[in-house]
């Protein structure tokens, strides 16, 4: 059984796993499962009602990226900014459990005790079980650090959001990759009466989602014993380390720069390569690492961690000056050329993907709604060379 809106997705690449259709149609209707290549899709168990397809389809955010935050030409890569920052989280431990400067998580527990949110819902993973990324609903301190660090693999995020939502009436902040911010205010436009459910969103600079093939790969070459348990993909440590424990209680480890430059990044799903957002462009606070360079590219050697921190609403900036003024956080200002020397990778994804998309529309024969991301724009300003070799290149992954 299948379902043409649901089947379509996924077969032109575009299906990110998010669990919306799940979430929206029923376990019964349509259940997320993982797949031998290592990403989740919906497999449709029975029929979809046609509110419910239209619902998928208008909400996807494998399909729909719809940009609420607007900006100008000059703002074409890093999009609308308000405040810009390098810093940290003042709290030694969250500093140091976090990917970079612990800003995510001190933002989180400091919204937590102070009784700005009821709850933050983020990603965490399964200490014995590296495949069940899923949303948590984290209410302490404690909650919020057992979900820090990045992780290089897909999760479940929206399968179960309506049995959350229509479970309590707790306000939220809301943690998760730029797809996961978009895909959320696509549901927040179908379903507004949630809206004022959500006080901020913190987006987590991303440049791209492997699947867990690529997990399983380092595990394989470290010639393991499995099963496996704690593997952290980084964090404890800026940028950490790829760390886990086999079967004989043997702990393994790898650099970043050898896990995800030189393995992980191999494995990344088609769509992230047509993503025109690894940057936060629609949430409130966009977070990535604030990384130093050594002869102009990222120099991921091992040190106290250090946040990149764009606020984009006065929502955004009216928290950050308040950790500023409680000493939670310690900031320095930024210009905004700067970002393109910390983040060189999504500084030329925004520059080329515009590109990327026209050999999509073209091999696939469907236009992808993207709305307001100055893609157009950025293209324009490329060489001629360049978007022939991007087009190019983008033409032969689709027609293999």
């Amino acid at each position: 059984m299948g379902n043409k809106t649901i089947d379509k997705i996924y077969q032109d690449g575009l299906c990110l796993g998010c669990g919306f259709c799940e979430g929206i149609c029923g376990k019964s209707t349509v259940a997320m499962e993982l797949q031998s290549n290592g990403f989740l899709r919906p497999v449709v168990k029975a029929p979809v009602k046609k509110e419910d397809e239209a619902t998928i389809k208008e909400i996807c955010p494998g399909l729909n990226i719809k940009n609420d935050l607007l900006f100008d030409d000059n703002q074409r890569i890093w999009g609308k900014v308000e405040k810009l920052y390098q810093g940290f989280s003042t709290d030694s431990e969250t500093r140091q459990k976090g990917s970079s400067g612990g800003m995510v998580s001190g933002i989180a527990i400091y919204m937590l005790q102070n009784k700005l949110v009821d709850a933050v819902l983020q990603v965490g993973g399964d200490a014995n079980d590296y495949e069940r990324n899923s949303l948590r609903i984290s209410r302490t301190r404690e909650d919020v650090l057992a979900c820090a660090s990045s992780r290089y693999a897909p999760a479940l995020i929206f399968n179960k959001i309506l049995d959350i939502l229509n479970g309590s009436e707790d306000v939220f902040c809301f943690i998760g990759k730029p797809c996961d911010i978009s895909g959320l205010k696509n549901f927040l436009a179908k379903y507004p009466q949630y809206k004022h459910r959500f006080k901020l969103t913190i987006s987590i600079m991303c440049a791209g989602m492997p699947s867990f093939e690529g997990t399983k790969a380092i595990i394989d070459e470290f010639k393991a014993e499995t099963p496996v348990k704690d593997l952290v993909y980084r964090g404890n440590g800026w940028p950490g380390y790829f760390s886990f424990i086999d079967k004989t209680q043997k702990k393994f480890q790898m650099t970043y720069n050898d896990s995800w430059g030189k393995r992980l990044g191999r494995h990344v799903h088609l769509r992230c390569k047509l993503c025109p957002d690894g940057i936060g462009l629609q949430a409130d606070i966009a977070i990535g690492d604030a990384w130093e360079t050594a002869d102009g590219y990222p120099d991921f050697t091992e040190r106290e961690g250090n946040s990149l921190i764009i606020a984009r609403t006065t929502a955004a900036t009216d928290i950050l000056t308040q950790l500023e003024s409680t000493g939670s956080a310690v900031y320095n200002d930024l210009k905004e050329q700067t970002i393109a020397v910390m983040q060189p990778f999504q500084f030329r994804r925004r520059q080329k993907v515009g590109v990327r998309t026209m050999a999509f529309t073209l091999v696939k024969r469907r236009r992808l709604n993207y709305q307001n991301l100055g893609l157009l724009v950025n293209t324009r300003k490329l060489p001629l060379r360049t978007i022939a070799g991007e087009f190019w290149g983008m033409f032969k992954r689709l027609i293999k």
